[in-house]
């Protein structure tokens, strides 16, 4: 993998745990139609760079809802040691553009994406557990990837999680765990508010809000025909 922004290719291992997961999911699913589900989390980690990712369960987004045939299966949580774990699109927080480089396969009558490795990584950011911290760390040990510039724009590209977050929603502290990620990856500190946040605000702005505004100012110009 020569960069973090280019698509990502994988040779996967169907052997690993995870992979094993994912051919039952196949088995349960009904032939009749093609199926899309993304797989998210750590399972994409596991097959495409290092099966050492081992999660108890394979998280997935699907194009309908499978919890019914994943039940019949015995897929469920509860039901297998490593289980399925249908989720919706609001689960995995990812830029507006992470499809692009995203890798897609076809396994039968089922067609799986798997998000590129610094989508998976920035997805994590916000609560960056201890086994999240080890997975920047595996990913970098076998591919020398993120570096920290690679890093830098891959959060400019999820500007929005250093908002503050809706009281209902569970606390995370992006800007702390940026800075302790910084730490931990590359031994050193880092401002987020001068490196990523302003710097992708300037952007946003760059790109729509001034040429927006000239757009509103020459149009307030404009006296409507009678």
């Amino acid at each position: 993998m020569t960069s973090f922004d280019q698509p990502w290719r994988p040779q996967l291992d169907w052997s690993a745990p995870a992979g094993g997961v994912l051919d039952q999911l196949v088995d349960a699913l009904p032939p009749n139609r093609k199926w899309e589900i993304i797989v998210f989390g750590s399972s994409p980690l596991q097959l495409g760079v290092d099966s050492r990712f081992l999660s108890g369960d394979v998280d997935v987004i699907p194009d309908q809802d499978i919890t019914v045939y994943c039940e019949r299966a015995k897929l469920l949580k509860g039901q297998a040691s490593i289980y399925v774990e249908p989720c919706t699109v609001a689960a995995f927080t990812a830029s507006p553009d992470w499809f692009v480089r995203a890798f897609r396969c076809e396994r039968r009558h089922v067609i799986f994406t798997f998000p590129h490795p610094i989508d998976i990584l920035v997805s994590k950011i916000k609560r960056l557990e201890e086994k999240d911290l080890r997975a920047f760390k595996l990913v970098r040990e076998r591919t020398g990837h993120p570096d920290e510039e690679e890093l830098i724009r891959a959060l400019q590209r999820v500007v929005d999680i250093f908002r503050p977050s809706f009281d209902e929603e569970s606390a995370g502290n992006p800007v702390h765990n940026t800075q302790l990620l910084w730490r931990e990856l590359f031994d050193k500190e880092i401002e987020v508010s001068a490196v990523i946040i302003a710097p992708a605000l300037a952007e946003r702005r760059r790109a729509y809000g001034e040429d927006a505004k000239g757009l509103k100012a020459k149009l307030s110009g404009i006296k409507p025909s009678k």
